[in-house]
């Protein structure tokens, strides 16, 4: 049936031919296919209709199926296309023609975006403007196929975000192309256009995108957020090295560690010291403009960062800064912040966390990620009412009825630092979220003891990041601070009582306790949360995000490193007491470290006896090179209260990384005496340390009831120190170095750890083959 001619897809038509007569060309194949698919045209009907219009001696196409098949002249293919559109004024409705066009210029622009994102010399100017044009072109008329849209969101990951095939496979299914106009929007500029935002901040932007991804499809119905944020891309570090006549620090990861250690102060000083190259700098004035003055948190994101199997928690820093005052004195704080992140992937740590994974030859750039920093102003003071990191895997177990999958999360009072650091005398709130009724500690004095006891914040009129004693905290606050009732219980009469009424603050002692949170829908919904984006990125995940009172925020997702199972060995019950070295009855994991040829021991009594700080602070170097020195995972380290502990460092020996790395478990010892407690420590960047580089970790309880402490052996053997560690022999008294089979009769050490019994054993015995 002929229809009459439609005005609006012709004249549309018209001017596409002469604007775009390529696209012009497409709509027409376009046109042919789908009449094709539906059976109103068949090719080789086509073909004869073309070869008798141009008079073509009556050759007809079809031909020996083994002879090629003759070749369509342009004449040939113009008049193919002029057919195309005759039959589709016959048999289509002027509505699918329109919509045909629609599409083929969606697509072409899809494609478009393709092939400036692939051109890594594309200023980002131009592929946000293309990007905008994508997104603006007949909204509602026209949807690309799903291929140029897949094919799209593919090459602007590659581009922006990572070459890591795996994170490309998820986060082109999530990312949408919108997604990219708000990173470019957000995009500090530099003088080159070959840089990526790295991982912590893509991993980030593919968190909120299956998020929402969720909410679309009415699976999630929870509200979040993330903070305001803004990215400066890898190759603003290169050009602030250029820019510095810095060069030669970038071989520096190829130095011995001890030479790295000692030139790495060095190091930082003259980025400290450096000037910003013109353009970045310009692009950091302007983002102040925008942001105004609020308070900022400077975090990496480097290149490597967030990655699976190598998450590199905690080992560059990220740093708050006031952002207050003059612009002139804002930009000097924000540049020597970011130059500080910068110098931090010269560090040590870094550097020997690159080696042991085999990355120390891939060329780390660092992105950089602002946010303003989550939270209300309160008294002068700026936080969120609370913040913590979760995982959707609870590795660490403190009863036998939570299961591995229930997940957990530590939460804190204040900013989220407390959570993710081992701070000082502090203890984060531990929760199962599908159980969140089984705590940690039962007993209500346990509770007030090992709680929260400091906030850190924002001192918006010093303009400095402060710990804060809780007592002083809410004095200053009161009943102004947000979600009280639900974060805080009273300590009256050696009891625990939720907060009702108004408060005697002479009489009565705030905890936190988080108990009404945690009676409430949060944990439910946060663990919602991690389902999806376990679901998401097809691996465990580990976020971090704050609360301000009103709204959840997002802060950081990363995929999360989980220790490698191990079967269950229950303990042998033959073993000879004189051969039984310690024992563990709380919170033991399922492992097994065997063959054991080393034990260092530092005792609680002779650490705390020291002096000074500086004395501790070398009881970390003389382990750092025990742990450079002995062969890897044929030792153990025992130590007091909290290994790696920042801040107070009588708290436990204040090593790195890179002094503990080859080690095959970490054991903390707490006496009755003393002010030694270990930290469960799941969850901080330090615990992940130990998953990903497979060292156990176990505390112990010596002054216990029925605990094995084999005194004698552990303080009194010979002392290998000297001999191992010339440097730090007069350490002999406090850092004690056994060779356990010198001492044993050529044994070895045997730890086996029950998981389900919530045993572990330590023994010595033959060589296990």
């Amino acid at each position: 049936m002929t229809q009459l001619l439609h005005p609006a897809w012709r004249q549309h038509f018209q001017d596409l031919k002469e604007r775009r007569p390529d696209l012009a060309e497409k709509v027409c194949r376009k046109l042919l296919v789908d009449m094709q698919r539906q059976g109103l045209v068949d090719f080789d009907d086509l073909d004869d209709e073309v070869t008798d219009a141009l008079h073509l001696s009556g050759e007809r196409r079809r031909s020996d199926p083994n002879r090629p098949k003759p070749k369509m002249s342009r004449e040939a293919r113009r008049t193919l296309y002029e057919l195309a559109i005759k039959y589709a004024e016959r048999y289509l409705e002027p509505e699918e023609i329109l919509g045909a066009i629609l599409l083929t210029e969606k697509r072409q622009l899809a494609f478009d975006v393709s092939r400036l994102a692939e051109d890594s010399e594309t200023p980002f100017v131009e592929l946000g403007k293309k990007i905008r044009e994508f997104l603006e072109f007949a909204p509602g008329e026209a949807a690309a196929p799903q291929a140029s849209v897949i094919g799209t969101r593919a090459a602007l990951v590659r581009r922006l975000l990572t070459d890591q095939l795996p994170f490309i496979a998820v986060a082109k299914k999530y990312i949408r192309v919108r997604e990219f106009n708000y990173l470019l929007d957000h995009l500090v500029p530099t003088e080159g256009n070959q840089g990526r935002i790295g991982g912590k901040a893509a991993g980030l932007l593919l968190a909120r995108s299956i998020l929402e991804h969720a909410t679309r499809h009415g699976r999630f119905d929870s509200e979040f957020k993330i903070p305001e944020s803004y990215f400066v891309p890898s190759n603003g570090i290169l050009e602030f090295i250029e820019y510095n006549h810095l060069e030669e620090v970038i071989n520096v990861k190829y130095q011995e560690l001890d030479e790295v250690r000692e030139e790495f102060p060095l190091v930082e000083r003259l980025f400290k010291s450096g000037a910003f190259p013109p353009i970045l700098h310009k692009g950091l004035e302007e983002m102040l403009w925008k942001i105004g003055e609020k308070p900022l948190v400077i975090r990496s994101s480097s290149l490597l960062e967030d990655r699976i199997g190598h998450a590199f928690s905690g080992k560059y820093k990220s740093l708050f800064i006031p952002n207050r005052g003059t612009i002139e004195r804002r930009l000097a704080e924000l540049e020597d912040a970011i130059s500080e992140v910068y110098a931090s992937i010269f560090h040590p740590d870094p550097i020997e966390y690159r080696k042991e994974r085999g990355l120390l030859d891939f060329q780390e750039q660092m992105g950089i990620l602002v946010q303003v920093v989550v939270g209300k102003e309160m008294e002068g003071l700026l936080m969120p009412a609370f913040a913590g990191v979760a995982f959707s895997r609870c590795e660490m177990r403190w009863s036998p009825r939570i299961n591995r999958t229930d997940g957990m999360a530590r939460l804190v009072v204040g900013l989220g630092t407390r959570a993710v650091d081992r701070t000082g005398n502090d203890w984060p709130v531990m929760v199962a979220l599908d159980q969140p009724h089984l705590r940690v500690l039962q007993q209500p004095e346990e509770v007030y003891q090992y709680s929260q006891h400091e906030v850190d914040v924002v001192d918006l009129k010093n303009g400095q990041f402060e710990s804060v004693e809780l007592e002083t905290f809410l004095k200053r606050l009161g009943r102004s601070f947000p979600m009280i009732n639900k974060i805080f219980s009273i300590y009256r009469h050696r009891q625990l009582v939720p907060i009702m009424g108004l408060m005697r603050q002479s009489e009565d002692q705030l905890v936190v306790t988080f108990d009404g949170l945690l009676k409430s829908s949060f944990p439910r919904q946060l663990k919602q949360i991690l389902d999806f984006l376990e679901e998401g990125l097809e691996e465990p995940v580990d976020i971090e995000f704050a609360h301000d009172g009103e709204d959840f925020y997002l802060l950081q997702c990363r995929a999360l490193s989980l220790a490698s199972s191990a079967n269950h060995i229950p303990i042998p019950n033959n073993i000879p007491d004189a051969d039984k070295i310690f024992s563990a009855t709380r919170f033991v994991q399922m492992a097994q470290a065997r063959n054991l040829e080393w034990i260092v021991v530092i005792d609680p009594r002779d650490y705390e006896q020291l002096p000074s700080k500086e004395a501790m602070q070398r009881v970390a170097k003389a382990v750092g090179a025990i742990n450079q020195t002995l062969p890897p995972k044929k030792f153990i380290l025992i130590g007091p209260g909290r290994w790696g502990s920042r801040g107070d460092i009588r708290l436990g020996v204040p090593v790195t990384y890179a002094d503990i790395c080859h080690t095959a478990m970490l054991l903390e010892v707490a006496r009755k005496k003393g002010a030694y407690v270990p930290d469960v420590s799941f969850g901080t960047h330090f615990f992940q340390d130990l998953v990903e580089a497979e060292i156990t970790y176990l505390p112990l309880y010596p002054d216990e009831e029925g605990a094995i402490w084999k005194e004698d052996f552990l303080n009194n053997s010979p002392n290998a120190l000297a001999e191992i560690a010339p440097r730090y022999a007069d350490l002999e008294g406090v850092v004690k170095l056994i060779d356990v089979r010198k001492v044993s009769d050529g044994q070895f050490l045997h730890v086996i750890m029950d998981g389900e019994a919530d045993r572990g054993l330590a023994f010595l015995a033959p060589e296990h083959i």
